[in-house]
């Protein structure tokens, strides 16, 4: 300080105020550029964390869809298995021999196997769109929409599907005396001309338009999207490692 001070009278002493306002204006560079060198590492070191922030997102998502994969791949097998059956009540070769032989029968509209997807990574991704109105990563935007329709989809089908089942099982409770020994295991006469009748019938039909006809297609469309965006999330992530 003491240097700048004894340069600056010496200026002043030599009549070069010229001299000095260049001298002055030169400190005012170098403070604007020291300021400008601090904010742009504070830039770096931000964007720094918010792609590291960001990686862990899409690895939480990554990880959800595994379990989903998981939990859709089981679910498609279980209804694989259930198909041959509803084919068997809605052809005109069931009888009471077949249906005694053919006990999935008795079971088809009147349970199934809920699921919820994976939630954690989803969240986080949407939360960072939320908070990140300019310069919006592409593949996290994707991932959000595509997601969030997904979800929709397979979550209005299976709450449909339960409520579905539901119905049946109060039209048993209030109109068929014989569910109680039908819960209790126990096959009379008057169950089995239930499950041989027209009414049974179309409610299978029913159930099964709402079981493959969305269900099943939308576990496949849905195990598709996950081959294909993992397939994205991989290649994103060796980037940045």
């Amino acid at each position: 300080m003491n240097l700048f001070s004894k340069f600056r009278r010496n200026l002043f002493k030599g009549n070069a105020v010229a001299k000095y306002i260049t001298y002055a204006i030169g400190e005012i560079v170098l403070v604007v550029i020291g300021i400008l060198i601090a904010v742009a590492i504070n830039n770096a070191n931000e964007i720094k964390r918010e792609n590291e922030l960001l990686n862990r997102y899409l690895k939480d998502y990554r990880s959800d869809l595994k379990l989903d994969s998981a939990i859709i791949a089981t679910n498609l097998k279980v209804l694989d298995a259930k198909k041959p059956i509803y084919d068997l009540v809605l052809s005109d070769s069931l009888n009471k021999d077949v249906l005694m032989r053919n006990g999935g029968v008795f079971g088809l509209i009147f349970s199934y196997n809920p699921f919820k997807l994976q939630t954690k990574g989803y969240n986080q991704l949407q939360s960072h769109v939320s908070d990140n109105t300019v310069d919006m990563d592409s593949l996290v935007v994707s991932i959000v929409v595509n997601h969030a329709a997904y979800k929709e989809l397979l979550d209005t089908t299976v709450d449909r599907i339960g409520k579905d089942i539901d119905d049946n099982l109060t039209y048993l409770k209030n109109n068929k005396l014989w569910l109680s020994d039908f819960l209790s295991n126990s096959i009379t006469p008057e169950t089995i001309d239930y499950f041989l009748s027209k009414d049974y019938k179309n409610r299978v039909a029913m159930h099964k338009t709402y079981v493959f006809g969305n269900l099943y297609a939308f576990m496949k469309a849905y195990q598709n999207y996950i081959t294909e965006i993992n397939k994205e999330l991989d290649d994103r992530l060796k980037e940045s490692s």
